[in-house]
């Protein structure tokens, strides 16, 4: 019973200690490798690879904001998207530290086809690893976006994000 208590008092320490540095660490960079599932105007699924660095900063204990930049190049289009996004989030500071979020974007467009810049909304659903100064990232998002051609959404879909962080 001894080992069990003792137990159980180290893991509560540990997520208190973990809760306050990632509060503490109120500012984390973080470079991840992204994949996008977009569809195209036959319907077909198209995937995007690419990566991107995002900027975070912890506002009022659960809530924090960041800022992305990114390179996502859909070879099946011959296409680059460079999207440059806000999020706002709201997480549990703790050891693992689930989070959600929404955030909006514009999205400049390198292609042959008649694609045009554009704007675009997400919704995201994720998970923090805090360890002191460092931590790793990952996450799903659902897509919206005004980029079509012919009238047919082409960027709308799931995209997933995996990354290491630096906290200070």
């Amino acid at each position: 019973m001894k080992k069990i208590c003792f137990f159980l008092v180290f893991i509560g320490f540990m997520f208190m200690g973990s809760a306050r540095e990632a509060r503490a660490g109120e500012t984390s960079l973080a470079g991840y490798l992204t994949y996008w599932d977009g569809t195209d105007t036959r319907g077909k699924g198209i995937g995007g690879t690419g990566g991107g660095i995002k900027l975070r900063k912890h506002l009022l204990g659960i809530f924090s904001a960041d800022i992305r930049g990114g390179y996502i190049d859909f070879d099946d289009i011959d296409t680059t998207v460079i999207p440059v996004e806000a999020t706002i989030m709201v997480g549990i500071p703790l050891l693992l530290e689930p989070y959600v979020g929404v955030g909006a974007g514009y999205y400049a467009i390198d292609s042959d086809l008649k694609y045009d810049n554009g704007f675009g909304t997400y919704g995201l659903i994720g998970v923090q690893f805090n360890l002191f100064v460092v931590g790793a990232m990952a996450e799903v998002r659902y897509n919206t976006t005004n980029i079509s051609l012919n009238n047919e959404d082409l960027m709308d879909g799931l995209s997933a994000n995996v990354g290491l962080m630096l906290k200070w």
